[in-house]
């Protein structure tokens, strides 16, 4: 997962200067083409990046009296700066694409808008066939604000020969937490290599952890719930695992990637989005399933995005919701699911992926997955931004035994719980 690297916005502003209610749907009359902005973190030369491209274009070209202009962010960091600043210029985006995770963040802004009364006739069949999980993360009763496009799941990928050296069975691989940190330090005792590492740069990676361990981060009155002892025991083994060598702690996730392609690390947990990848460049490589605790059944908080309309007026949002229905047809998802790595959105694209996925085991693998996901975790939106910091200095203070877990879990609990008050 990409590092989102996120600053402090002034929400309070947004709401104040740019809020929005949707009109009633109707076809506009135009005499000049509508403009449709559409902003995502893919970049020019990528895959992703230049498959929009192709999109944007496929879509201008059937539909002359709109032109959608795509733009290009780093992360979804700069994407949100980038809509603090339009809003208090009254002058918002089309389209934007947002990060499971933050869409309350954007909801109660109310700079979005939602998506239901610009679907058309046949809009409620439209929303019937995305995944239950992922419309949930951005309907406030009714009313759907994201529309999802990109799907990721936890899972561990491995390089069979190192376990195979270790004296573990590749064709069987841990199946619990603790057998995955049992392995670990087998691993570093019989081949000298780590034997575990996770991508650190958010704390989705933990989150999905503890999820899978039983608890929760957050309590059902809202309050923080990190310092569960289900969260001090992954991070007491994580924080073991650096210690004696049998995990590596990397937050920098391309050097991450890099050292697990290089065979200094044997296991890695991190979003399936690279699944294509390693089907390309590293076909040796294999995927597990997230390993959840004892008794317990694997949880994955969604990771990806969803497409969000705002816009400034009411024909703007029509031309981009059309967009936005073209941009996830069934075919379109697959054909995104095929290339990126990620994962489809809708029901309908995996009868368009059979063929693709026959004999793909690791890709089988991750949609094997898709009905663990679960909505990530809902932090109040005023203090999403500085919740997720204080978390991952506290994974941080942990794996590298800087404060013991229980002090780290504690003082960000307790950090947190007055940010939330």
């Amino acid at each position: 997962m990409k590092s989102n690297k996120l600053v402090t916005l002034a929400l309070a502003l947004i709401v104040l200067l740019a809020g929005v209610q949707p009109a009633a749907s109707i076809k506009p009359a135009a005499e000049e083409p509508i403009e449709v902005s559409f902003w995502y973190p893919y970049g020019e030369g990528s895959w992703t990046g230049d498959f929009l491209a192709g999109k944007i274009a496929a879509f201008n070209e059937a539909n002359p009296g709109v032109i959608v202009e795509g733009q290009s962010f780093q992360d979804y960091g700069t994407i949100i700066e980038g809509i603090q600043r339009a809003a208090i210029a009254k002058d918002l985006p089309s389209i934007v694409t947002i990060a499971y995770g933050y869409d309350d963040y954007i909801i109660n802004s109310g700079i979005a808008v939602p998506m239901n009364s610009y679907l058309g006739d046949n809009g409620e069949a439209f929303l019937n066939d995305f995944f239950p999980a992922l419309l949930e993360v951005s309907k406030v009763g009714d009313q759907v604000y994201g529309i999802p496009l990109a799907l990721s799941v936890a899972e561990i990928f491995y390089h069979p020969d190192l376990l195979e050296q270790a004296g573990l069975d590749p064709e069987n691989p841990p199946a619990t937490w603790d057998e995955l940190i049992a392995a670990a330090k087998q691993i570093k005792e019989k081949t000298g290599v780590f034997g575990l590492t996770f991508a650190l740069d958010d704390p989705w990676i933990f989150e999905a952890a503890v999820r899978s361990s039983g608890a929760e981060l957050i309590n059902p009155d809202g309050t923080p719930n990190l310092n569960s002892p289900e969260a001090i025991k992954i991070l007491t083994d994580c924080a073991g695992g650096t210690k004696d060598g049998s995990i590596m702690y990397n937050a920098d996730f391309m050097q991450t990637l890099q050292t697990f392609g290089a065979k200094q690390v044997a296991m890695y947990g991190v979003s399936s989005y690279g699944t294509v990848y390693y089907h390309t460049n590293l076909p040796e490589v294999k995927a597990m399933p997230f390993p959840a605790a004892e008794g317990h059944s694997f949880k994955s908080p969604a990771g990806g995005n969803s497409l969000y309309l705002m816009g400034n007026s009411d024909a703007e949002r029509e031309a981009a919701a059309e967009f936005i229905k073209f941009l996830t047809n069934p075919e379109s998802i697959a054909e995104w699911a095929m290339n990126s790595g990620y994962l489809p959105t809708r029901a309908s694209s995996l009868k368009e992926l059979e063929e693709f996925t026959t004999g793909f085991e690791n890709y089988q693998v991750a949609v094997s997955s898709i009905s663990n996901v679960v909505a990530p975790t809902a932090w109040p939106s005023r203090s999403i931004l500085k919740i997720n910091e204080i978390l991952l200095q506290a994974i941080e203070a942990g794996f590298l035994n800087l404060e013991s877990p229980e002090t780290a879990l504690n003082n960000a609990n307790t950090e947190i719980a007055a940010l939330i008050k």
